[in-house]
């Protein structure tokens, strides 16, 4: 029998995970919008398209480099630990970031512009797997559908939010 969203979002946990993973894409996104126009703006004109460059390296670095690791460790613990102790990682990493801007330490910024996407690459696999594990297999194409639209929800708003905010603050 067919259920709707309605009860799909309704299971136990669903809605507070759906939330932590918002919550983290828009902080990603944001973070790595305002450190990239950060150093656009700290560059000369013609370093500003070297440094933007290196705003994405830094952040896809670690999906290159611990992508493989990062589903071996959702495989061998609790994904519910691993996103407990990424959340964790990420709470850390967003102080950090914070210290580095109020500092105005851009290589800090670059720093914890990696840890975040270190964070983004460890909590990736767990997000995924863990959906068969706290869902009925009849809610599973749902439940990954409303997933994926709150990440990109996340994204598009954390983007504009960060430009935003440079806007108001630079």
């Amino acid at each position: 029998m067919a259920r709707s969203y309605r009860e799909t979002l309704a299971q136990r946990g669903l809605q507070p995970f759906l939330w932590t993973q918002f919550l983290g894409a828009f902080n990603d996104n944001l973070f790595k919008i305002v450190v990239s126009l950060v150093a656009v703006h700290a560059a000369s004109g013609a370093d500003s398209g070297r440094a933007l460059s290196l705003v994405g390296a830094i952040f896809i670095l670690p999906f290159l480099l611990f992508s493989g690791y990062a589903g071996q460790v959702a495989d061998v613990y609790s994904k519910r630990t691993v996103l407990v102790v990424t959340k964790s990682l990420e709470i850390a990493a967003a102080t950090l970031g914070l210290i580095a801007f109020l500092a105005g330490r851009l290589e800090i910024a670059y720093g914890v512009l990696f840890l975040i996407a270190v964070q983004a690459t460890f909590f990736s696999p767990a997000k995924y797997g863990i959906l068969p594990e706290i869902l009925p297999d009849r809610d599973l194409s749902r439940a990954n559908g409303v997933l994926e639209m709150t990440t990109f929800v996340a994204i598009v708003v954390g983007v504009a939010a960060g430009g935003a905010m440079f806007d108001a603050w630079q």
